[in-house]
């Protein structure tokens, strides 16, 4: 941990000079705000495009979701569980919040397909193993549905990413009149020979064992893994319990609480974040464990029973170190301009610049954008339940929103806000929001196309093209900035001083 220590007080004391492209300059006939609300709609549209362009992709099997539309430096043409799972929840909200039967026809076939394909995915033997070993932590499959030919590090959060994705399917799919018998014989039945039964099985008895982290490069105990899989396991036992299988609800409790036990272990209470990993080998790498899956894990995975919520003050305090120290380890965000937020990468020492390894690494559209949702989503959450708590860890963040109130607290100490208060603050963490948003407008293409990453040096995107989970971090971005205006307008008078966003569709990823 003291490394931890020195390590933040060198990047915040780091001052970098490299020439970089600058950010194109605003319009002279619009303000920065302006700008950003009429890119919104096109890049909520090109994103939409590009995570459909990549399901069922010709020469793939019905029910694929490639990774990117990238076959080499990068190599990602791959079916990557995780990244498939990310991708079927937004489907699986478009779906729900559909009305035309002609787009629920279309997108309820589409995930039927994904269904039937990850069903034979979970069956065929892999580098991990088959189903009944550890066949179901393969990280990713050849595009027929094929087991990948070389090895490959088991990752355990797929499938619980991929059981919230069919659970959430599963509701709305009965609630739209879909037949219960459908579920039984392909989702969830009496035998663990149907997708989310197998997964949560899985999820059950290898949660707390090592595998690869999200970012695939640290072998140890991971907080993304764990947050994720508790909340796919009591989703479990309540749709367990709506089919009639009581036992196995409890078996699914079981294990949930038990995770619950040992999800404070990641708390580094002396430095006030929630950490990466625990239990891990010595890894240069990874010194700090201060990492952006910190926070994707929470807009994932957040179950609404106040377990890590998103206004948990180590987790707010997780999210501003993660700003103090990307604003200075990149170039690209030392000298933005002063309407760009932060952008984000994965963790400080990444040695992974999209190409190749032991080269710094450099930001991440979907790391950047997951942060623009988490400052959405928590301003949410103090509008929901009208308060908002600054305690010992929490209060630089404030400090940040430069609404501090008098007498900021001590280490003692908390502030409660409440009241019509939370409306500064809820404003000035939405238009933070904004600023990370239109870093990513800054620093994207015109074209709309997502990366994988963007230049720590000259703000252009690089790596994989068309990465599909860079499509579907805006689209969920988007979502949930539309929640947070309704939820302001609501509470708050006068109206935001931000202008209210366009409706894109769907709203929060939350059931």
């Amino acid at each position: 941990m003291m490394k931890f220590i020195l390590y933040t007080l060198v990047v915040l004391l780091f001052i970098g000079y490299i020439t970089e492209a600058q950010p194109l300059p605003p319009s002279p006939s619009l303000g920065w705000q302006e700008e950003l609300k009429e890119w919104i709609p096109k890049q909520y549209k090109r994103s939409v495009e590009g995570i459909f362009d990549n399901i069922n992709r010709p020469g793939t099997a019905k029910g694929c979701i490639v990774a990117a539309d990238s076959k080499k430096q990068p190599d990602y043409y791959y079916n990557w569980i995780r990244d498939a799972a990310i991708t079927m929840q937004v489907v699986v909200t478009m779906y729900e919040r559909a009305t035309d039967p002609k787009e629920i026809d279309r997108l309820e076939t589409i995930i039927k397909e994904y269904i039937s394909f990850n069903h034979k995915l979970q069956h065929t033997p892999n580098y991990n193993g088959n189903f009944y070993t550890d066949g179901l932590g393969a990280a990713h499959f050849l595009v027929n549905g094929s087991a990948y030919p070389g090895g490959w590090c088991t990752e355990n959060d797929g499938p619980a990413l991929r059981a919230l994705a069919v659970i959430k399917f599963t509701y709305a799919y009965l609630q739209k009149g879909g037949n219960i018998s459908y579920i039984r014989d392909h989702v969830f039945g009496p035998t663990n020979n149907t997708l989310t039964r197998a997964d949560l099985d899985y999820i059950a008895r290898v949660w707390p064992n090592e595998n690869c982290g999200p970012w695939e490069e640290l072998y140890g105990i991971h907080f993304f893994d764990q947050y994720l899989q508790r909340t796919a396991l009591l989703r479990g036992v309540k749709l367990a319990k709506k089919l009639g299988y009581d036992d196995i609800a409890k078996h699914y409790q079981k294990s949930a609480d038990d995770i619950t036990q040992v999800l404070p272990s990641y708390i580094a209470k002396d430095f006030g974040i929630v950490l990466e990993s625990v239990n891990t080998t010595h890894d240069t790498n990874h010194e700090t464990f201060l990492d952006t899956s910190t926070i994707l894990a929470i807009i994932h995975g957040y179950n609404h029973d106040d377990v890590f919520a998103p206004t948990n003050e180590y987790v707010i305090g997780t999210a501003n170190m993660l700003r103090l120290v990307f604003q200075d380890i990149y170039p690209v965000n030392m000298r933005k301009e002063q309407d760009e937020g932060t952008l984000f990468g994965r963790f400080p020492d990444d040695i992974y610049d999209g190409y190749t390894s032991d080269v710094p690494g450099n930001p991440w559209i979907l790391c950047t954008l997951g942060m623009a949702q988490y400052y959405y989503e928590l301003a949410t959450e103090w509008l929901k339940h009208e308060k908002i708590v600054i305690g010992k860890w929490s209060k630089d963040f404030f400090k940040h929103l430069m609404v501090m109130p008098s007498g900021p607290p001590t280490i003692e100490s908390t502030t409660t806000i409440t009241g019509k208060a939370i409306c500064s603050y809820a404003s000035a963490l939405m238009e933070e929001g904004d600023r990370v948003l239109n870093a990513i407008r800054r620093h994207t293409v015109p074209s709309g196309m997502f990366t994988e990453e963007i230049d720590r040096y000259t703000g252009f995107e690089q790596g994989a093209i068309n990465l599909t989970w860079s499509y579907d971090a805006f689209v969920t971005a988007i979502w949930s900035r539309e929640d947070v205006h309704k939820w302001f307008a609501n509470y708050c008078e006068p109206p935001s001083p931000i202008s209210p966003p366009p409706m894109m569709g769907p709203g929060s990823l939350s059931p």
